[in-house]
């Protein structure tokens, strides 16, 4: 009775037993992804989600919020005002990494494309290279306008929480662009005046070389 609940909710698009079927009936509307991807990182306000995902509108927001708290996946502290996810929702995370891992291998993948800075965080725990990362241990901070990300490499894995500050450096950008052709376009620092350094030059570029975009098929 419990899934049929949450496939009525979603309009029981494919009629179909799959759990990849079903998977898709929770996500498949357009902006759901991102929704629950911009929560990844821990609860958020309804204007920080406008603010993150500008293209899209208040009424599609709060339908999309609506119909994944409906669903068990995101659910809502009227007292702070704040959406968060459910353990469910939160034990997504592997499968967006894995959709991030697939779809880069396009040939169509455009880089240049906007990126928010929770998409560019999540990028990196998909796109660490395990072998590269498994002799660092560092710690950084990085900015990306408005929001601060605290970050562990160590032992091939990469821990990110909101806010804090220190470690071998800092990484300061007014968006997410100059951090994409540093950390993905291996764009030196000196080349890019739209992203500040604070701390450790070296430990920053041995940082960027633990990610790496997929090989395009």
């Amino acid at each position: 009775m419990k899934l049929e609940k949450v496939t009525d909710i979603h309009g029981r698009w494919y009629g179909d037993a799959c759990g990849a079927a079903f998977g898709m009936e929770l996500l498949g509307e357009r902006w759901a992804g991102l929704v629950l991807r911009e929560l990844m990182l821990g609860a958020r306000r309804f204007t920080d989600l406008r603010f993150a995902l500008p293209g899209i509108s208040a009424r599609v927001l709060t339908e999309r919020l609506g119909g994944l708290e409906a669903a068990g996946l995101v659910r809502r502290d009227e007292e702070e005002r704040l959406y968060g996810l459910t353990p469910w929702g939160q034990a997504a995370e592997p499968v967006l990494l894995a959709m991030c891992r697939w779809a880069l291998m396009s040939p169509d993948r455009d880089m240049a494309l906007a990126i928010s800075p929770v998409a560019l965080m999540l990028s990196l725990r998909a796109l660490i290279v395990a072998e590269r990362a498994a002799d660092v241990d560092m710690a950084c901070t990085i900015i990306i306008a408005r929001e601060s990300f605290a970050l562990q490499l160590r032992g091939g894995g990469l821990t990110i929480a909101r806010g804090g500050a220190g470690g071998d450096f800092t990484l300061t950008a007014p968006n997410t662009a100059p951090l994409k052709r540093f950390i993905y376009g291996k764009a030196p620092l000196a080349g890019l005046p739209d992203l500040a350094l604070a701390g450790d030059a070296y430990a920053a570029m041995m940082f960027a070389r633990c990610f790496a975009l997929p090989d395009t098929i």
